[in-house]
């Protein structure tokens, strides 16, 4: 298969003290090439050039994650924390933008962690 890059964005939402409730929406870039890093917007849009990671301004959780489309060649994101997987995967078939039910996030992130995920293939 060709590998069908795509763009998605996760919303954080501020939960310490001076960014409680502060929303964070970041693009991001999905390669779509399993076992490489995504590509987040660091100011200029997201795309293949990107930095690999988002920086915390603050204590922060990620609410809520959608992409436009499903990808053929990969089907998941392994989240990370400072280059160390969470343990958290979000698979792309029910984070789409187009369902209204997908699933709440809660997955926390202190101030100046490094945010990234790692594209999975099943």
């Amino acid at each position: 298969m060709v590998a069908t890059p795509q763009y998605s964005q996760f919303i954080f939402v501020g939960i310490g003290k001076g960014n409680l409730g502060r929303v964070y929406n970041i693009d991001a870039y999905v390669s779509d090439v399993s076992s490489t890093l995504l590509r987040w917007d660091s100011g200029a849009g997201a795309s293949s050039t990107s930095e690999t990671f988002w920086t915390a301004p603050g204590p922060v959780a990620l609410a809520d994650y959608s992409m436009i489309n499903g990808t053929a060649d990969t089907q998941k994101l392994q989240i990370t924390r400072n280059g160390v997987p969470t343990g958290n995967i979000l698979r792309y078939s029910i984070h789409l933008t187009t369902l209204n039910n997908r699933p709440r996030l809660n997955i926390r992130f202190m101030r100046g962690d490094k945010v990234g995920a790692i594209q999975l293939a099943d």
